[in-house]
């Protein structure tokens, strides 16, 4: 392979790579933010 081909395979690797975190981290946050309303909703029907 020649060098602008190895390139462009890492800057592809780095984009997927960069977009799966992106997706996680928003995924993780909407977790948090899900757990943190069901334990609110829990306090205020006590």
């Amino acid at each position: 392979m020649d060098q602008k081909a190895i390139l462009d395979h890492e800057f592809l690797v780095a984009a997927y790579a960069i977009t799966w975190a992106i997706q996680l981290g928003y995924l993780a946050w909407l977790g948090l933010r899900w757990r943190a309303q069901k334990r609110q909703a829990g306090r205020d029907s006590r």
